[in-house]
């Protein structure tokens, strides 16, 4: 057994997990962010890289003393609930929504500029997950395939991009925003890329992936798995500093406004650095980039089925059904399934970090009703929150919207912390009768 961590592991279990949370949104929000924001571009960049990188991260830490296990940690709350929060929160990060959301971007982005209509959407779905599926059969390869041969020439790929970019500038930063809330915006586009949720299941991969090393405890154990997300969250931070940059870069230009689209602006960006050959460039990063987001979530999806199945659905015949279901839903488009994925992820994702940020002190938390009140009050909050984006609570929703933090899209905190701390005096109180 190894009783101190190799550093040559945690460096490819870090830029696999890298690579499975940098898919195609984290490669569009910064340079637009960057473009709205001028030469408070770092501002913006701040608060992306702290709701984005920062969360995920304190995912990986809350999961790595639980094994990766979602259902494991949320059964402090209730272990129905438990099943039924950590499979829908699988189920639509994984084979419902984002998986699918990988294949038709790398289509719209990747695929069609180049080939136009002489390749079928739908054939191309099925390549690509075909692919996915291959890569992922086998759990023990995951890491090893992503982090040694697909992160590398990823990163190679966005550091051309960047460096050729800060060397020959496409233009002048501007000195004025086009926004004012600009650490509010940076802080609420991280949020909406929802990395934190997706770490709650990259998390089984990775500590699967740190297991298989055989380090001589538990403790070793953990520790590499936060040293690989410290790895992995440094690497989010550097390429998010450098997109922002460039769409910076592009805020003097005075051919870009407000309603620019934000994979327009990627695409022009890159063909103005990097010229005919930019498209080709970008083809590349995007198809990198959203292969190894799905064999990270198709491999997660695939552990955590094996395990709540407790064996009797093999990790390779779940693989195979969430790659064939997030192949037929693929061929929606990205538009389509956007619309259905948001109410769905708004509404689980105040639970999920609730769970998350409480379990980071779960060990020292001996009562299950601190984990208890605050689920329920955030799972509340998220559903009222989805209802009001649909304008149908009235007067009420003028309420809602008043809420402290709620400019942020994180209205729902404050709420969670009073039902926090009702729970704390609740458990005292408790504690005291006994």
């Amino acid at each position: 057994m190894n009783r101190e961590i190799k550093y040559n592991d945690v460096f490819i279990i870090g830029f696999a997990l890298f690579a499975m949370f940098f898919g195609a949104g984290n490669l569009i929000f910064p340079p637009y962010l960057g473009l709205i924001t001028g030469s408070k571009w770092w501002v913006g960049f701040l608060g992306f890289g702290i709701a984005d990188a920062g969360l995920g991260l304190l995912s990986i830490i809350a999961l790595s003393k639980y094994d990766g296990n979602l259902n494991l940690l949320a059964s402090r709350v209730n272990k129905v609930f438990a099943i039924i929060i950590s499979t829908a929160i699988i189920l639509c990060i994984g084979p419902f929504l984002a998986t699918p959301r990988t294949a038709a971007t790398t289509f719209e982005i990747a695929i069609a500029p180049i080939f136009g209509s002489s390749i079928n959407r739908y054939v191309f779905s099925i390549i690509f997950f075909v692919i996915t599926c291959l890569l992922t059969i086998r759990p023990n390869k995951v890491v090893e395939i992503v982090g040694k041969f697909l992160t590398p020439a990823l990163i190679i790929c966005i550091v051309i991009l960047i460096t050729k970019g800060i060397f020959s500038p496409i233009g002048e930063i501007s000195d004025n925003s086009m926004i004012t809330n600009i650490l509010e915006r940076g802080i609420k586009d991280g949020y909406q890329t929802m990395d934190a949720i997706a770490g709650c299941m990259f998390s089984l991969v990775v500590i699967n992936a740190v297991k298989e090393r055989n380090y001589s405890s538990e403790k070793v154990e953990i520790e590499a798995t936060i040293i690989s997300g410290i790895i992995a969250a440094i690497c989010l931070a550097a390429i998010y500093g450098g997109l922002t940059y460039l769409g910076a870069q592009a805020s003097g230009l005075g051919n870009y406004g407000i309603d620019t689209n934000n994979t327009t602006l990627l695409v022009d960006i890159t063909n103005r650095i990097l010229g005919g050959v930019g498209v080709y460039i970008l083809a590349i990063i995007t198809a990198l980039a959203c292969l190894t987001t799905a064999i990270g979530l198709v491999s997660s999806a695939g552990n955590f089925f094996n395990d709540l199945s407790k064996g009797k659905v093999s990790y390779e015949v779940n693989v195979i059904i969430c790659s064939v279901i997030s192949c037929l839903i693929s061929m929606l488009g990205v538009s389509e399934i956007i619309k259905i994925s948001a109410p769905i992820l708004e509404t689980l994702y105040p639970c999920a970090m609730t769970i998350i940020l409480i379990g980071l002190f779960s060990k020292k938390i001996k009562d299950d009703l601190i984990f208890q009140i605050p689920a329920f009050v955030s799972l509340f909050f998220g559903i009222l929150f989805v209802l009001n984006g649909y304008e149908i609570l009235g007067s009420f929703g003028e309420t809602l919207n008043n809420l402290p933090l709620q400019q942020y899209g994180i209205g729902w905190i404050v709420p969670m912390l009073i039902g926090l701390f009702v729970a704390i005096v609740i458990s005292k109180f408790k504690t005291k009768k006994a």
